[in-house]
């Protein structure tokens, strides 16, 4: 029997679920599906063995005044999770001398102990710490003037030691937009920088990350909506120029707003069909770059090899992405030294392993496209893991099982590929440049009643509170648009 709802939302990812919650919360008759058994998306939580973790690194950033805790707070739901910042992170760098490094790890260092990690000579301190204060101290107004050129761009307009400039991609650029430096849109990367540099960077939450989107998603039937898991949304349905509900293997649901966190191309491109599009708004969704994929390995341990630390990044002077070195290795030419992140749950959350053992996962740059062979994928691993066996050299020897992610694992568990060599991306879409900032793809679509959420639209940060900042602002457009609606219909 079909059922009635004033909002049905598709997919719950940190956005959707966000959306769907605020939305119950704030009175809305709300439907929250979700293909998989859990909410959470690309960082949803797995347990396995003993072992809690997800599927990649997924780290958060800022630690105060983040998105999460403005979301729980008005849900009334802080005390269901457990966010919890280190304060610490052990970032390696590799000196001139060959041995990688562990970065200051206070939790605001004094720039001269940051500057002798990375071998800044003193002659070249007093230009490093001019752009760390630009960087740290532009303003909202300056920072948009930049949405039409690259981070890369702009930091190749001043002096910077080669050793800054990595440290300020690695940790920027390759981790928090999966994009090489030249394709992030500088106002972008710049206001991530501002973020964690002013109010820090590594907020986890035991059970993992993704029990904050599993929060979001059970609050929804707090409110009176209802969340309905494992039911894949095979058609939203359209006529006349609105959106009417949605067709699934569970049966047919009706609403007169649907908000999808399934990602713009295959919402457009699948869900809704270009039919119900003009042509020109279906090219420049095709023509939307999405990010590259974020490879990587979980390692199961027999002992606990790395001490303390959460997360960190291992980076050399010639580990940063560009778009001449992404032409390259996709051509084969895998580069020698490239960023490599990595994540150890039992070092923030102690129920995340085994007593003694310890689950280690990486995330390193990597092709998107879900089709690649496990042949053609290999190299790209088998340099994944040298570079963390050179940077932990107990490592290889404590690993009891591995595991790898690829672009084909995260399509399948989130974004299904409608495009030719696409669908396995980390992020999503609207971050390079032309199509950040200001010219990031609208919320609302050419459909009445048919938004999107996530980080496809609608927000700005790293990663899952990206799309946490999209839920809230979706679920406030929404809710005026709800409101109009009734009062004029």
């Amino acid at each position: 029997m079909a059922e009635s709802y004033d909002v049905i939302v598709v997919g719950a990812g940190f956005g959707g679920s966000s959306c769907a919650a605020l939305l119950a919360k704030r009175g809305m008759k709300v439907l929250l599906l979700e293909k998989n058994a859990k909410a959470g998306g690309k960082a949803m939580a797995f347990s396995k063995g003993g072992f809690t973790y997800t599927a990649w690194v997924v780290i958060a950033a800022p630690t105060m005044d983040n998105r999460f805790e403005a979301v729980l707070k008005e849900l009334g739901m802080e005390g269901k999770v457990e966010l919890v910042a280190p304060g610490i992170q052990g970032s390696m760098f590799r000196q001139s001398a060959g041995r990688y490094v562990v970065g200051p790890q206070d939790p605001t260092p004094d720039p001269n102990k940051i500057f002798d990690w990375l071998e800044v000579p003193e002659a070249e301190r007093a230009d490093a710490l001019n752009l760390l204060a630009e960087l740290t101290l532009m303003t909202p107004q300056d920072i948009a003037k930049l949405d039409d050129i690259s981070y890369g761009e702009w930091l190749s307009q001043r002096k910077i030691n080669k050793g800054l400039y990595s440290f300020l991609i690695s940790l920027v650029s390759d981790g928090c937009f999966v994009l090489p430096v030249d394709a992030v849109a500088a106002s972008e990367g710049i206001t991530v920088v501002q973020q964690m540099f002013l109010r820090g960077g590594g907020v986890f939450c035991k059970g993992g990350i993704g029990r904050v989107a599993e929060t979001y998603a059970e609050s929804v039937e707090t409110f009176g909506g209802k969340t309905i898991l494992r039911c894949r949304v095979e058609k939203i349905e359209v006529e006349d120029g609105k959106v009417t509900g949605v067709v699934t293997e569970k049966g047919t649901f009706h609403a007169p707003i649907v908000v999808s966190n399934a990602g713009i191309q295959p919402t457009v491109l699948k869900l809704v069909g270009e039919k119900h599009f003009d042509k020109g708004y279906v090219n420049y969704v095709k023509d939307l770059v999405p990010s590259l994929a974020f490879l990587g390995a979980r390692y199961f341990l027999n002992k606990e090899v790395i001490k303390n630390v959460p997360f960190g990044a291992i980076f050399t002077t010639e580990s940063a992405w560009s778009i001449d070195k992404w032409l390259k290795a996709k051509t084969g030419q895998i580069p020698e030294d490239m960023t490599v992140w990595f994540e150890v749950p039992s070092n923030y959350d102690p129920g995340a392993a085994p007593k003694g053992k310890q689950i280690v996962l990486t995330g390193f740059l990597g092709p998107e496209d879900p089709k690649l062979t496990e042949k053609d994928l290999k190299p790209w691993l088998d340099k994944g893991d040298e570079v963390m066996f050179k940077a932990f050299p107990d490592l290889q020897a404590a690993i009891e099982s591995k595991e790898y992610v690829t672009a084909r694992e995260v399509s399948i568990l989130t974004r299904d590929s409608v495009l030719p060599g696409v669908g396995g991306e980390c992020i999503g879409l609207g971050q390079v440049v032309g199509q950040g900032g200001a010219h990031k793809p609208s919320t609302k679509a050419p459909i009445r009643g048919l938004f999107y959420v996530g980080c496809d639209a609608g927000g700005i940060g790293v990663g899952t509170q990206q799309a946490t900042d999209s839920g809230m602002k979706v679920a406030d457009e929404v809710l005026r648009y709800h409101r109009v609606r009734k009062a004029t219909v």
